[in-house]
């Protein structure tokens, strides 16, 4: 265990708040404390002024810089840091200054505010670790600044990152990404998919015998309309399937609500066996999580399918929930089919048809059997209290490397 007294300042650039984000953040910084650092963040991205994301209290020190507050009509300024950095790079050397990290990571940044963090640290002496999650390629789909930051981002993963001192890569598919990397072979590399904070960890199965279940229920948080989830296909599959097995299928489907669910879906909105519940808080979706049979989560066979690592996975497998999921050779690589959850070969109708009714004809001891199982290769996986020890020598030979 190292000393107490180590400092990490850790930057990024999502705005805190109940979202995937600030989950995989504060749970890194839960294993940083936990293995003896004090972290402090940086919000090193544009926010506006009246968001309450200012105001709100975190559950470690966090900073905004004043110059990156910019409003509604400082469009000029957002588009000139979003190509600079400049304002965001000025922002980290403050708070470098105040805080004296002995580490610095970044997560999430744009390419020309991770090189300017890595030459400031270089010539302090203070190693950088990237925390690597997503990667994107990046297509113009009319928002030219969302546009302008992931073509940045994927600069930043593909020339910057293998300049740092250390990754911490959340998939294999990093893990291979910068082992082949010839630019740093000196790059330390840490495995870690996404782990549950404390305090989200269910101790048991919610799950009762006694009573046979009358529906099977499908479970989603999150929100796909930025084209990562595919969802159409899977609530025409279950609006098909309906009461046509031994138990109903039902979608339940959180992040969207009806009316939304009416533009984005049509009449499958209206099907009874599909129900929206809009926005709800992260605790909300935990406990209508515990109640759920399974998961579901459906990707392209792309690249961020393969570099990310859902923390649905980590939610709902910690949860005694089994995920419903296709194959990417992403995160359903952890799954073994019918045993841990369901893995489909990919997203057509009829091989999402084929796994509902699967799930709807399964006995009450199977999908016991299937929970239990999802939910012990969960505390091998997604516990944090399983990488306190291997993460704490690893950041003891960062330091002796630097």
């Amino acid at each position: 265990m190292v000393s107490v007294n180590r400092k990490v300042l850790y930057v990024i650039q999502a705005t805190p708040g109940c979202n995937a984000p600030t989950k995989h953040a504060f749970a890194i910084a839960d294993l940083m404390k936990c293995s003896g650092y004090n972290v402090e963040f940086l919000f090193a991205g544009i926010i506006d002024p009246r968001n309450r994301a200012i105001q709100e209290k975190y559950d470690y020190p966090f900073e905004f810089p004043e110059h990156l507050k910019l409003g509604h009509y400082s469009i000029l300024k957002k588009y000139l840091e979003r190509a600079t950095s400049i304002s965001s790079l000025k922002a980290f050397r403050e708070s470098f200054e105040r805080v004296k990290p002995d580490y610095v990571v970044y997560y999430g940044i744009e390419s020309r505010l991770a090189a300017g963090i890595l030459q400031h640290c270089q010539m302090s002496h203070v190693p950088v670790l990237v925390d690597e999650t997503d990667w994107f390629d990046a297509r113009f789909t009319g928002d030219l600044a969302a546009w302008m930051v992931e073509k940045s981002r994927s600069r930043r993963v593909e020339k910057v990152d293998c300049l740092a001192d250390a990754v911490i890569a959340i998939s294999q598919y990093f893990v291979t990404h910068f082992t082949l990397n010839k630019r740093n072979p000196n790059l330390k590399i840490f495995f870690l998919p996404p782990i549950n904070r404390c305090n989200e960890v269910s101790d048991r199965i919610d799950f009762d015998l006694r009573k046979a279940r009358k529906s099977t229920r499908f479970f989603y948080a999150g929100s796909p309309a930025g084209g990562k989830d595919q969802l159409l296909h899977f609530l025409a599959a279950v609006s098909h399937v309906g009461r046509e097995c031994r138990t109903n299928a039902e979608a339940h489907i959180v992040g969207i609500s009806p009316a939304q669910a009416e533009k984005m879906f049509g009449s499958l909105a209206r099907c009874e066996s599909v129900f929206f519940y809009g926005r709800r808080s992260h605790a909300e979706v935990i406990e209508m999580l515990r109640h759920a049979d399974f998961g579901i989560l459906f990707r392209r066979p792309e690249r961020y399918a393969k570099a990310g690592f859902s923390t649905k996975f980590a939610e709902c497998m910690s949860n005694g929930v089994p995920m419903l999921c296709n194959r990417v050779g992403g995160a359903d690589l952890v799954i073994e089919n019918e045993v841990e959850g369901l893995v489909i070969d990919d997203c057509s109708p009829l091989h999402m048809e084929e796994a509902i009714r699967f799930a709807c004809e399964m006995d009450d001891a199977k999908l016991r059997d299937m929970k239990t199982a999802a939910f012990k290769k969960a505390q091998q996986l997604f516990n944090l209290d399983n990488y306190i020890e291997p993460f704490s020598a690893f950041m003891n030979e960062l330091s002796r490397g630097a």
